[in-house]
């Protein structure tokens, strides 16, 4: 099954424009130059000239033939090197008119190799990443919203030495850096505690920061998504979202363990961390239940891929309820 062919479609027109604005960009050097070195364009017409006297040397079959290529040769290889000594005589390095490509392994048409570039299938999960979160109707939360003054100074019931509002400020700080410095090389992020204390808050937040650093991230409630995946597996929809949530550069898993518990959701979640984890992509996953309890729901298998990640535990008492009181 293939990824949905409007995120293709997406994709080219965004390599279409990508095309078009490197090529604006060359026209605007050539015309700068052309104005600032008129001799440049003299050179230009010397140089298309003696190209054209290549193709009728080959087909006049003279005997002097090799005699004559290599002169003509010799002939474009001096006006050549004379462009790039006007060029660096007037301050411009001698590759400023060269084509421009926003990718160099593909030169922007999208395939390298007879496969789709990386670039280009960036542009696929982009695409898609942005469609699914509208369609899941996402509100992202930002950093400058999580208010910490709604954790106590009471200690933390697992370590009495730390408040659980300092263990709060950590995990705030872990989840700015996180998003600030986020590479798509990082360690996912496994975050547990009770419902209303800012898991889905910061998961969110971390999420807007890196989709405005240009890399895709789609984020679902874990029920939801396997509804999503169920649908599609048995026909009542089209898409391929397996593909989307393994491929794209970050993938936000809100509530893993509010999905029913059956074989076929067990697997479907087994192969979304296993298959990210084994190309190294990071996840961001959070759930109501303890370390304690993970196992008790989830297979070892599981278990050892979610306990893999950076574990972030969360602290204080519903945070909803405080902010409907202040209200």
């Amino acid at each position: 099954m293939s990824l949905n062919e409007k995120y293709y479609a997406a994709a080219h027109f965004q390599l279409d424009k990508r095309r078009e604005r490197n090529k604006e960009l060359e026209e605007k050097r050539r015309d700068e130059v052309l104005r600032a070195v008129p001799e440049y364009g003299l050179l230009e017409a010397r140089l298309a000239l003696t190209a054209s006297k290549i193709a009728p040397a080959i087909l006049s079959h003279e005997k002097n033939i090799t005699e004559l290529i290599e002169t003509l040769r010799g002939e474009n290889m001096n006006i050549q090197r004379n462009m790039t000594a006007l060029l660096e005589k007037s301050g411009l390095p001698a590759n400023y008119l060269d084509p421009i490509y926003t990718c160099r392994v593909c030169r922007d048409r999208g395939c390298a190799d007879g496969k789709w570039c990386g670039c280009f299938m960036k542009l696929v999960y982009a695409a898609a990443s942005k469609d699914m979160n509208e369609q899941a109707a996402m509100s992202l939360s930002r950093f400058d919203d999580f208010d910490l003054n709604l954790y106590p100074d009471a200690p933390c019931p697992d370590n009495p030495s730390v408040s659980q509002k300092s263990a709060m400020t950590e995990a705030f700080t872990y989840c700015f850096k996180f998003a600030e410095k986020f590479d798509g090389s990082e360690s996912g992020i496994l975050m547990m505690g009770a419902t209303g204390l800012g898991k889905t808050h910061l998961s969110l937040a971390i999420a807007n920061r890196v989709i405005e650093r240009g890399y895709s991230v789609i984020y679902g409630s874990t029920p939801e998504i396997l509804r999503t995946l169920n649908s599609e597996q048995f026909g009542r929809s089209d898409g391929d979202t397996m593909s989307l949530l393994i491929g794209c550069d970050l993938l936000v898993l809100d509530d893993l363990g509010a999905e029913n518990s059956s074989e076929y959701n067990l697997s479907q979640i087994y192969e979304i961390i296993n298959a990210r984890i084994n190309r190294r992509l990071p996840m961001i996953i959070s759930t109501n239940f303890s370390v304690r309890e993970l196992p008790e729901r989830y297979y070892d298998r599981i278990c050892s891929r979610l306990f893999s990640m950076y574990k972030m535990l969360f602290y204080g008492s519903d945070n909803r309820l405080k902010i409907n009181n202040q209200n």
